[in-house]
């Protein structure tokens, strides 16, 4: 015991004491716990980075392998599709002609060609007219001083500001020169402002009001002038004669061929020519059947879209202006002229659409246009009864691969307008009809792609659903 307490009391012993050694070896310690909490951390984010390589690695040849798989997969079923439509058209190509079908389907025609010189009518020296002499004879003679451009100035004038018609209308008497002079500006002038000044002139002698007193008009422009300046416009569609190619915008685009800006103008003096049969006769009622063809051409001219509203107004008034012991005649007349006129494509379905339909009227000559089409489709038939026609187009078989679908498309709308405005059809025809789009709502598949096989489909299966509604 004196030894051991010796030895505690021994100065090296002082160096390093028991207590003060294991307080260092705590502190020291420390230090390494967080040098090997370091080294630990650094060896994880290394495995992890190591781990996240190879499972990129399995992860990109797993990815490989997916795609390889998808891409034969869409191989198999393209090659599956592609020999589905080889077996419906039993040529692959048919889907080339469809596209080209779609193309060359298109309605319009080129119903303007190049314009040619304006022939405009041979007015009489203005000057001379009473109108000039008799009003403000002082003002004017200091005015004109003999000479007629002056005169002319003069009355362009009054044109443009709207007192020539009111001066007409208050004198009660419309001379030729004046007439004649107005008419040259109203189809010919290149001045947009003397070419409407000119037509709202011609509407206000044409459509004065009920009550007010006939103006006296020595000459009054009809058929002739409006044929002469549609001439002068290029319009090609006189003739019954049919053209088959539909309008091409990329054949020609010169400035000279129509429709020129008057065309709009034109269809205004159509529309109150045909409106004055009770006041003026400005139309012969043989004129007028053949004016009416004329106006469904103009449907079909794509330039002229911006018209529609304008031409469906005059041809309203076409229709009303024939009177009710003329009518039935005169429609089938036009009717006839507009099948010889239109060719047997999408154009005749645009010509029965520009018929709108909203009167007793418009609907006879919507269903006998369509009827004559017909007629047409079918000229060994002598297609005038609903029956047999049904019948005839029962008859064709949808399925086989020889079936004109574009024919039977034509048809099919062509049909559906003649029976829908006849004033009357009968049972059996009702029910002939039903069978007809019944059969080609079922008999066309979705997976037919030959040209017009599911407008065909698409389209019966409207009506047929239409029809059982209704």
């Amino acid at each position: 015991m004196a030894e051991e307490f010796d030895n505690l009391l021994n100065p090296e012993f002082d160096e390093q004491p028991l207590f003060t050694t294991k307080k260092r070896k705590k502190l020291i310690g420390l230090d390494d716990l967080f040098n090997d909490h370091k080294k630990k951390q650094d060896k994880t984010k290394k495995g992890k980075s190591k781990a996240v390589k190879t499972r990129n690695v399995c992860e990109s040849d797993d990815d490989d392998d997916d795609a390889n798989e998808t891409a034969s997969k869409l191989t198999e079923a393209l090659q599956n599709f592609k020999k589905t439509i080889s077996e419906v058209d039993e040529d692959i190509g048919a889907l080339n002609d469809i596209g080209r079908e779609g193309i060359s389907s298109n309605w319009g025609l080129q119903v303007f060609g190049t314009q040619r010189s304006p022939s405009p009518l041979a007015v009489p020296h203005l000057e001379g007219c009473s109108l000039l002499q008799n009003s403000m004879n002082n003002v004017l003679d200091a005015l004109l001083d003999d000479s007629s451009q002056m005169g002319e100035t003069f009355l362009e004038g009054l044109l443009l500001n709207g007192w020539l018609s009111k001066l007409v209308i208050t004198r009660g008497h419309l001379e030729e020169s004046i007439g004649k002079w107005t008419v040259n500006l109203l189809l010919y002038s290149s001045e947009e402002s003397l070419m409407a000044s000119a037509c709202d002139f011609w509407c206000a002698i044409f459509c004065n009001e009920a009550d007010a007193p006939v103006v006296k008009v020595e000459w009054l422009p009809g058929f002739v002038e409006l044929n002469r300046a549609l001439d002068s416009f290029g319009f090609q569609m006189h003739l019954p004669k049919k053209i088959s190619s539909p309008a091409d915008p990329t054949l020609d685009s010169s400035n000279h061929r129509g429709p020129p800006t008057n065309i709009r103008t034109w269809i205004k003096l159509a529309n109150a020519c045909f409106q004055v049969r009770r006041r003026y006769l400005a139309l012969s009622k043989q004129e007028a059947e053949e004016l009416i063809g004329m106006l469904i051409c103009l449907f079909l001219e794509r330039k002229l879209l911006g018209l529609t509203g304008a031409l469906h107004d005059c041809l309203l008034s076409a229709i009303y202006f024939f009177e009710e012991k003329e009518w039935s005649s005169s429609c089938e007349k036009v009717a006839k002229s507009i099948a010889d006129r239109i060719p047997r494509d999408l154009n005749c379905l645009r010509a029965v659409d520009s018929i709108l339909g909203v009167d007793t009227r418009s609907k006879q000559l919507r269903s006998v246009v369509a009827s004559q089409f017909l007629a047409s489709f079918y000229t060994e038939l002598q297609v005038t009864d609903a029956k047999d026609l049904l019948k005839f187009l029962l008859s064709n078989n949808l399925k086989d691969k020889n079936c004109n679908f574009s024919k039977i498309y034509l048809c099919l709308v062509l049909t559906e307008n003649w029976l829908l405005f006849r004033t009357e059809t009968g049972p059996l025809v009702n029910e002939l009809w039903r069978s007809f789009i019944h059969k080609c709502s079922i008999q066309i598949s979705n997976t037919n792609y030959r040209p017009f096989a599911q407008e065909i489909r698409n389209r019966a299966s409207y009506l047929l659903h239409s029809t059982v509604r209704g």
